[in-house]
C-alpha cells in the first residue's frame, strides 16, 4: 500500500507540469481512499478538456465555469466504459471537476466485484485531439500492476485477461497476429507477382 501510495504521489506530482502544458496527453488512475472509496482520476491540460467540449458542442456554447463543469461530466459518461468479468458494467458517481491549468475529472467507482479475471477499458475522452494519448495506471489490489497506453493505434481502449496468475494485453495480442497474416499474405503475392512475370518471359520468347 505504500509503495503504491509512492507512486501515485510521485506520478501526480510529475503530472503538473507534464499533462497541464500538452493537450495531446492525459492520464487516468484508478485508487482506493483510505475510507475504501475506488476512485477513478482522469488528469489533463484544461486545453485538452475546452478542445473537446468545443468539437462536440460548438465554440461559445458555455457561459460559466459551472456550465463548462457540466458539459466535461457530460462528454465523460458518453466517451469512457469499464467492464469488469465481460459483464459487469461499472457505475461512476459523484463526478467533480477541479478546474485548472491541469484539470482532474474525479468519479467514485461502484459496482466492482470481489473477483477481478478481466478488464476492459475505453476512454474517447480526448480522441478528436491530434495525436492523443492516455496512460492508464491501476493502484487496487487483484488489477495490473504496469503502465497501459490508449491511442488511436489501440482506438483508445484495453481488454485485458487475467491468465496463469498474469495480466495478458488481448487486444494487442490479437493486432499483433492480425499483422502477422497480413505478412503472410504480402509474402504469397509478391511470390505469384515474380512467379507471373517469370511465366510470361518464358511466353514470350
Amino acid at each position: 500500500m505504500i509503495k503504491n501510495f509512492s507512486v501515485l504521489m510521485i506520478f501526480l506530482l510529475m503530472s503538473n507540469t507534464l499533462f497541464a502544458h500538452q493537450p495531446d496527453l492525459s492520464n487516468i488512475v484508478i485508487s482506493k481512499t483510505d475510507n475504501g472509496q475506488v476512485i477513478l482520476q482522469i488528469n489533463s491540460s484544461l486545453t485538452a478538456f475546452q478542445q473537446e467540449v468545443n468539437f462536440v458542442n460548438g465554440e461559445g456554447f458555455y457561459k460559466s465555469p459551472e456550465e463548462f463543469r457540466n458539459l466535461v461530466i457530460k462528454h465523460f459518461n458518453s466517451r469512457f466504459s469499464m467492464i469488469i468479468n465481460k459483464k459487469d458494467t461499472l457505475q461512476f458517481k459523484n463526478p467533480k471537476v477541479f478546474l485548472g491549468h491541469e484539470t482532474k475529472l474525479v468519479v467514485e467507482i461502484i459496482g466492482l466485484p470481489e473477483t477481478i479475471n478481466s478488464i476492459q477499458l475505453k476512454n474517447t475522452l480526448f480522441k478528436d485531439i491530434y495525436h492523443s494519448q492516455s496512460i492508464v495506471i491501476f493502484l487496487l489490489e487483484q488489477f495490473p500492476t504496469q503502465k497501459f497506453s490508449l491511442d488511436v493505434d489501440n482506438k483508445y481502449q484495453i481488454n485485458l485477461a487475467l491468465k496463469k496468475g498474469n495480466w495478458e494485453n488481448i487486444l494487442e495480442e490479437k493486432m499483433t497476429s492480425n499483422f502477422k497474416y497480413v505478412g503472410y499474405f504480402a509474402i504469397l503475392l509478391v511470390i505469384s507477382v515474380v512467379f507471373l512475370v517469370i511465366k510470361r518471359k518464358k511466353t514470350v520468347k
